[in-house]
């Protein structure tokens, strides 16, 4: 997207000191960076400290990041905050970088304009020498005025972030996640450390009754790709060779100004919070209940959508944002349009398909007539046409990973990041190891996959799927494999001192195994049963 005319201005905020969010929204999605994460990394660590049941944790989000432990030691909650942050930094989520909580960005002063414009100059002109010269630099000089007019930005995140984050939880104060104690705030940090680069940036989001946030700007903005590239050469060249009118009225020379603004600081906070910057899909334990209930939901809402404002007002109990997302997104589902199926194909096929082998049948969509909300069905296999069961007749197993199907068929893409809750939930043994395999493909195919789990077979699975990339690719029939470091396990464990869990990474032991505990829980049944059988054998 090329930088707007001004004879075509963007559409102003209240009192005209800004963009509105509409135009906001147009401006971010463009400029979402689209390259592989294949082509570069960079290493994102999240640090959590007195966060809900969580007193430590130190988690570096992978392609597969797996939380595994105990049940009330905060897998959840890490993710609900996983999933909150990507909806405040991703391009398509809830909120943008620069908006401020009145929907426009920051005001940038006519008196900094000038200082502003001199110092895209120098940022066009640099690009400019580089393009000569056929090399493509790094990274760019970001000079004192346009840091400082970013950080104004930034700072709008300081009130956006605890208010999704509360959101997403669904509770009225975010300082309600404070873990009970001695402790009188959470702390949250961002680790961002850019491949083969020993710089790094800090982020942290203290949540406390008057929460902060600081954001720590690197001296030059990396530039990962040549789309990248091209487009601050572009954009920068519009602004500072007359093909945009800098001589015209103080107006358009701000908007002209803070439309560079809004899109280099767009590309750098997708720069400095990867992979947060990526689209999120969060898929919430007791999917079962919830598919069970959408019928009664969506039906229960428009039968009293007439009556708003006649009936007396009564106290609606607050859903937590995932589950209010989920459901959103559950009634978005239109059959009709295109589906991302063509987007999904790997070496092995349609992967929202490759689930349905699991269930045995087929997970279908349609339109109620007069309301047109979406109708959920299930059709076993070998069964005629006209045969559809209901969710709601189907096993629990098909309610709980029909969702899963539907988001890849319709929501999820290469590049988007998946949270799935307890994935083993009502699935047979056999059938969590098909799922974790499938898991292996969405995360071949480049979907970034982040799951709790209390499942052994989940976790064995894995190692083999990790243990799988060690062998030649014609050794391997087709199965997935993904490398150790694609994969990140995470322990919670409980503790007295500090009250809470800890949070810490497991690897591979010597047997090839997640050192878990859960064979800690298999040995203790063995010697309790062994120690039954002694005493009958004794006749005791």
């Amino acid at each position: 997207m090329a930088l707007l005319k001004t004879s075509q201005p963007l559409a102003a905020g209240p009192e005209g000191k800004g963009l509105s969010a509409a135009a906001l929204g147009v401006l971010l999605s463009d400029n979402n960076i689209a390259e592989s994460e294949s082509e570069w990394e960079s290493v994102l660590g999240l640090e959590v400290t007195d966060f809900g049941p969580i007193a430590e944790a130190k988690v570096d989000l992978r392609p597969l990041t797996v939380f595994i432990g105990p049940s009330n030691t905060g897998k959840s909650y890490l993710a609900i905050l996983i999933y909150a942050l990507h909806q405040i930094f991703s391009s398509n989520g809830r909120m943008y970088w620069g908006v401020s909580p009145k929907g426009r960005i920051p005001h940038v002063s006519a008196q900094d304009v000038e200082k502003i414009i001199d110092s895209i100059s120098d940022i066009a002109r640099s690009l400019a020498d580089d393009s000569e010269k056929g090399q493509g630099q790094d990274s760019i000089v970001l000079p004192l005025p346009v840091i400082g007019a970013l950080s104004s930005g930034y700072d709008e995140l300081a009130h956006a972030l605890p208010a999704e984050i509360g959101r997403c939880f669904g509770i009225d104060r975010p300082s309600r996640l404070i873990r009970k104690g001695r402790s009188k705030s959470a702390r949250v940090i961002l680790r961002c450390q850019e491949r083969d680069n020993a710089s790094e940036t800090k982020h942290t989001l203290t949540l406390a009754e008057n929460s902060e946030f600081k954001i720590q700007l690197p001296a030059q903005m990396p530039i990962h790709d040549d789309h990248s590239r091209d487009y601050l050469r572009s954009s920068a060249h519009r602004l500072t060779s007359g093909e945009i009118e800098l001589q015209g009225d103080a107006y358009h020379r701000v908007l002209a100004a803070r439309e560079f603004l809004l899109r280099i600081g767009a590309t750098m906070m997708s720069s400095l919070v990867r992979p947060l910057h990526l689209p999120a899909y969060y898929l919430p334990a007791d999917r079962t209940g919830i598919m069970h209930a959408h019928n009664v939901v969506v039906n229960a809402l428009i039968a009293r959508a007439p009556m708003a404002g006649i009936t007396p007002g009564t106290h609606t109990p607050m859903l937590s944002g995932v589950l209010a997302d989920f459901l959103e997104q559950l009634i978005e589902i239109n059959p009709g349009q295109p589906t991302h199926r063509h987007a999904l194909k790997n070496q092995v096929g349609d992967l929202d398909k490759a689930i349905e082998t699991i269930l045995d049948g087929k997970v279908r969509v349609d339109r109620a007539p007069y309301t047109g909300y979406p109708r959920f069905a299930y059709i076993p296999r070998g069964w005629k046409k006209g045969g559809d069961l209901a969710l709601a007749n189907a096993s629990s197993m098909v309610s709980e990973l029909a969702p899963v199907v539907l988001y890849l068929r319709h929501k999820v893409r290469p590049g988007n990041v998946l949270i799935i809750e307890e994935p083993e939930a009502h699935l047979h043994p056999a059938k969590q190891v098909e799922f974790t395999r499938q898991i292996a493909r969405l995360v071949a195919a480049g979907i970034r996959v982040v799951v709790t789990t209390h499942s052994e077979w989940l976790l064995e699975e894995l190692a083999n799927i990790v243990r799988r990339s060690e062998l030649p690719e014609n050794k391997r029939g087709g199965n997935a494999a993904l490398r150790p470091n694609q994969v990140g396990a995470w322990l919670f464990e409980p503790k007295r001192r500090p009250m809470g869990s800890v949070v810490k990474e497991i690897h591979l032991d010597d047997s090839g195994l997640y050192p878990s505990g859960f064979s800690e829980v298999a040995s203790a049944l063995h010697n309790e049963w062994a120690d039954i059988s002694s005493q009958i054998e004794n006749g005791s």
